[in-house]
């Protein structure tokens, strides 16, 4: 039986920086040599292809799966039927040759997670019981049970990271 992936989720109100602070971590986890894959959770319709691609064209007639593939990426496109897949099996399925998997988004999976927060006076920090937790804010550190950073403490946040993986 193979170890379990570890997960960490960055989570956050819209434009609060979540895409940004993975853009930013996973070239610094790829220095250190770990094997990265991201997870994003979009709860409209999305497309990867578009009207006239040879791909889009298959799924327009009517197929439930269809792939694209190069020696460079691969795509692959399946019908839901309304729902969702659960994001364990989207990890057993996709990331089994990856250290580190951030997911952006599924905010009410339970696991261990990194949550950016905007320091506004209303803003109400999510405290859901979760293993592992810290809090990043936009330019000061709140009082807080969680480990709370600011965006340029990237040490810390990497240490975060590192700890679920060892």
């Amino acid at each position: 039986m193979s170890k379990a992936i570890p997960v960490v989720s960055i989570i956050g109100k819209q434009n609060t920086g979540k895409t940004t602070l993975i853009e930013i971590l996973i070239p610094l986890l790829k220095k250190k040599g770990y094997r990265v894959g991201t997870i994003k959770y979009n709860i409209p319709s999305f497309l990867i292809d578009y009207e006239g691609k040879d791909t889009h064209r298959h799924y327009e007639a009517g197929a439930d799966v269809v792939s694209i593939s190069s020696p460079e990426k691969l795509a692959i496109v399946k019908r839901m039927n309304g729902k969702s897949p659960p994001i364990k099996t989207l990890i057993e399925s996709n990331y089994r040759e990856v250290d580190i998997i951030l997911v952006e988004g599924y905010r009410h999976w339970n696991y261990p997670s990194i949550e950016i927060q905007n320091n506004h006076p209303y803003a109400k920090p999510k405290n859901r019981p979760c293993k592992h937790r810290l809090r990043i804010t936009s330019t000061t550190k709140i009082p807080s049970h969680i480990p709370t950073f600011t965006h340029d403490d990237l040490d810390n946040v990497i240490h975060f990271i590192e700890s679920m993986i060892k």
